[in-house]
């Protein structure tokens, strides 16, 4: 750790690139955790809606994200069949996943740029 002595000041002259890295890896793993929890949604919902054999109900609610909430409440609420909920949910994967790979994008050239600007900093 001796070692990284002489970049900590670079990181503070260049803080507001790593805090807004830092915010795009947030913000690419949190698009990252709703894809599995809007995936569990479809798959409960076609069990329950088929009343396919050994489907068991959940005793408990599950615990979902505050979007996710809003997206399985506005789709229950709606008198779409199955075949149309099948299809908006996998929409919304996809937009889940491009919206994750947007944010890595961000991140990885925010990071490197932030790396570059240090590494043109200690060459001069």
């Amino acid at each position: 750790m001796k070692h990284l002595k002489a970049v900590y000041k670079y990181f503070w002259k260049y803080r507001t690139r790593l805090g807004i890295g830092i915010l795009f890896v947030f913000l690419s793993n949190y698009f990252n955790v709703l894809t599995p929890q809007v995936t569990g949604f479809v798959i409960d919902f076609v069990q329950r809606s088929l009343e396919l054999p050994g489907y068991q109900p959940r005793e408990t609610a599950p615990d979902y994200d505050p979007l996710v909430s809003q997206f399985i409440a506005k789709v229950e609420s709606s008198e779409y069949n199955i075949a149309k909920v099948v299809a908006l949910c996998g929409v919304t994967i996809l937009i889940l996943a491009l919206l994750r790979g947007f944010f890595l994008f961000l991140m990885r050239q925010t990071i490197i740029v932030m790396s570059r600007h240090i590494e043109y900093d200690l060459k001069h």
